[in-house]
């Protein structure tokens, strides 16, 4: 039994990664797709998608696995603020530098909307 709840719990970590695979394979061909068809800055393109793949991963957590925390930070290393470590495999999301993130998408996208 308890063979198949650890293949179990296996595979849904698999499909997890995948999952989170998938989503930011789509998130990039959409900034491909904007970088082709807009005169948009691509630098702050580029920060908007970054910041909506971070968001999209921790936006109604209080917490998400070390390993996925350290993926965004890999991004970039400011995401590293967004995330409390406490030794426990899981980075807990620190909520007023998830408001200051979402703040500045928000405001990026308003700008690029705008162009």
């Amino acid at each position: 039994m308890w063979d198949i709840n650890t293949k179990s719990h296996q595979r849904l970590n698999e499909l997890e990664k995948s999952k989170y695979k998938l989503k930011s394979d789509i998130l990039e061909k959409k900034r491909d797709l904007l970088h082709i068809k807009t005169n948009q800055n691509p630098l702050a393109l580029e920060r908007l998608f970054e910041l909506s793949e971070v968001l999209q991963r921790t936006e109604e957590s209080e917490w998400i696995s070390s390993s996925m925390a350290l993926k965004a930070a890999r991004i970039n290393k400011e995401f590293l603020k967004l995330f409390d470590f406490k030794g426990d495999g899981k980075a807990y999301i620190n909520k007023e530098e998830f408001n200051r993130l979402h703040e500045e998408f928000i405001r990026i996208k308003f700008e690029q909307n705008n162009i």
